[in-house]
């Protein structure tokens, strides 16, 4: 697995996180067991402690003699100890107790009372002697006392209880000890049932984590796919996959690029191709009466007057392409002004007049109030409104109207003419580069109004009227 994908960090990161709990978990359970059993053993130890003082203290008359006979206390026969100490023994076996205890007696010399010899093996030397030392350390002591002892590896829990001044029969001292060694052995016991509970959980949470990883990287991969297929301009693939709520606004967003890219490399391939089309046209006649114009085959004049108008024509051509490639281009700047839309509309018809007359058609000028104002740039919205109303001055039969309204605030500008209108079938393409009717030049003049209008947040449109075609443009005003 790389590890600088996304895949390999969830996964290191939840290994991280399960590695922690674990730990965690280990450390808090051991430290809430063993405290947990250290109040219990204490806990049971007491009461043990109780009921083996009360059963001696209790007995004890029956089996050895007065303080006239003392020390050290002697039962009255030698079936009499075996018989006291058994009951002791039995007092000693609490039934839900984990330990094992076990019961020492000293007479108030100190010295232990039992049925076996002083050297048998029922209690260590050193035990013994570590008891006896913590007797030794007070005479006078009368409060029982609690010890943790740690001998030879194994630990052991005690409780000394002083009892020489609640008897007469010489009993001095009550020890009751236990072995914490099967305590060790029922904890070491539970942390080996818990780390194999948490070791299969921890084989769980890792599979289950390897596989969410897999699932939040696998749309990346299938994106990255898709993303190197549009590097190779495979455009207008959709992105078709199951995706989380968080890519969903990405993917979209992607499959629209991916729309737009096709659309835009249709648009530039069909727009060098009309570019080449509209230059070839020109070229042509200019090398044909060119070489007329060598071999003397055509007159000269009217060879000249043709080169020149070619000419002309593909220098114009040439400026719309060049002014129209300066408003898709990012840099071109806008500088937007306060615009009087009278004045705006009044000099574009005066500069249009002239075009007008020669066509023997008269523009007229509807406005309804005056003093509105609208931001933009002056000499840009003056070209695309004047491309409009070229564009109907080319297809009128005798006038061209201009009407202004003001509608929420905003201001539509009504260009009509009163020709044909628009074939239904035209009027969807008549604003894309290069589309032209019958009588069209090069089909960039409204694709430049288009683009110029919307750079000014506007919108324009074309339909056909009662009386022929008609735009309207609408810019926000002040």
């Amino acid at each position: 697995m790389n590890r600088n994908t996304i895949k390999w960090k969830i996964f290191k990161y939840n290994i991280i996180v399960i590695v922690m709990l674990i730990t965690l978990t280990t450390i808090i359970f051991n430290v809430a067991v063993r405290m947990y059993f250290k109040k219990d053993i204490l806990r049971q130890l007491n009461k043990i402690a109780s009921g083996t003082e009360d059963t001696a203290l209790e007995h004890g008359p029956d089996f050895f003699p007065g303080p006239e006979r003392m020390p050290p206390p002697r039962p009255k026969n030698d079936n009499g100890l075996f018989k006291y100490y058994s009951m002791i023994d039995h007092s000693l076996k609490e039934p839900i107790s984990v330990l094992n205890a076990n019961v020492i007696l000293l007479d108030k010399n100190k010295n232990r009372i039992t049925p076996f010899q002083e050297n048998s093996s029922d209690i260590s030397k050193e035990l013994m002697s570590q008891f006896k030392n913590e007797v030794n350390k007070s005479k006078t002591f009368s409060s029982e006392r609690y010890l943790n002892l740690n001998l030879l590896g194994t630990k052991y829990i005690a409780i000394i209880k002083p009892v020489f001044n609640k008897n007469s029969f010489g009993l001095g001292w009550i020890i009751i000890y236990s072995s914490l060694e099967k305590i060790n052995q029922l904890q070491l016991g539970i942390n080996l049932i818990l780390f194999i509970i948490l070791i299969f959980s921890a084989i769980v949470i890792g599979i289950f984590s390897s596989r969410l990883s897999k699932k939040i990287s696998d749309p990346f991969s299938l994106l990255n796919e898709y993303i190197s297929n549009i590097a190779e301009r495979n455009f207008g693939s959709i992105v078709e996959m199951p995706i989380y709520d968080e890519l969903k606004e990405f993917v979209v967003n992607i499959n629209i690029m991916s729309e737009k890219l096709e659309v835009y490399d249709k648009a530039q391939k069909t727009f060098l191709q009309n570019a080449s089309h509209e230059f070839r046209n020109p070229l042509m006649s200019i090398q044909s009466y060119a070489e007329g114009i060598k071999y003397d085959v055509v007159d000269k004049k009217i060879a000249a007057d043709v080169i020149v108008n070619e000419s002309k024509r593909m220098t114009h051509l040439v400026e719309d392409l060049l002014y129209l490639s300066r408003l898709d281009a990012i840099e071109e700047h806008y500088y937007s002004n306060s615009i009087d839309i009278n004045e705006l509309i009044s000099s574009c018809i005066r500069r249009m007049e002239v075009i007008a007359n020669k066509n023997n058609i008269v523009i007229t000028n509807n406005v309804i109030r005056k003093g509105s104002m609208l931001i933009g740039d002056e000499d840009k919205l003056s070209r695309a409104i004047g491309n409009i109303i070229s564009n109907c001055i080319r297809y009128a039969n005798r006038v061209v109207t201009v009407t202004l309204k003001i509608v929420n605030n905003k201001v539509e500008i009504i260009i009509g003419d009163d020709g044909p209108g628009i074939d239904n079938k035209e009027l969807p393409n008549i604003f894309e580069s290069f589309y032209k009717g019958k009588k069209g030049n090069f089909g960039l003049g409204l694709s430049i109004s288009k683009n110029i209008v919307e750079k000014h947040n506007g919108k324009i449109t074309a339909q056909n009227s009662e009386l022929g075609a008609l735009f309207v443009i609408e810019l926000p005003i002040l």
